[in-house]
């Protein structure tokens, strides 16, 4: 990830992750997430063609397409319980590590090994 972001390649839009498609909509696109986070049964990426930061930068059609897209994991991996994070806008701000929009997909278990949590906020940096 960071090979790349020296060199100015966004990490969701190389070529290298759009190898590893595994559901396709007309916006958005899902991939399992290299890092999953402990206490879940699968972790997925939901992550728009464009290379956007905020959900505002996509047409309102963009919205149907990540439900879509959710429905179908969700009846590929019948969990018992799901859950979604997006981090939108200036990621100095929301927790992101990636400025390219994209939705976190967690199926969750009955008794995990541990609580999932999200990180949604941070500081900027100063200076």
């Amino acid at each position: 990830m960071q090979e790349l972001a020296a060199k100015g390649v966004c990490l969701f839009c190389s070529d290298d992750h759009l190898s590893k498609i595994e559901l396709e909509g007309e916006y958005w696109y899902v991939v399992k997430n290299d890092y999953p986070y402990e206490g879940t049964i699968a972790h997925y990426l939901i992550v728009p063609y464009a290379h956007v930061s905020s959900f505002d930068e996509l047409p309102n059609e963009a919205a149907a397409d990540l439900w879509a897209l959710k429905r179908q994991l969700k009846e590929r991996l019948d969990p018992p319980a799901t859950a979604t994070v997006e981090r939108s806008g200036d990621m100095r701000y929301n927790g992101g590590s990636v400025a390219h929009l994209h939705v976190h997909f967690v199926a969750l278990e009955t008794a995990p090994s541990r609580t999932v949590k999200f990180r949604v906020s941070a500081r900027a940096e100063e200076g």
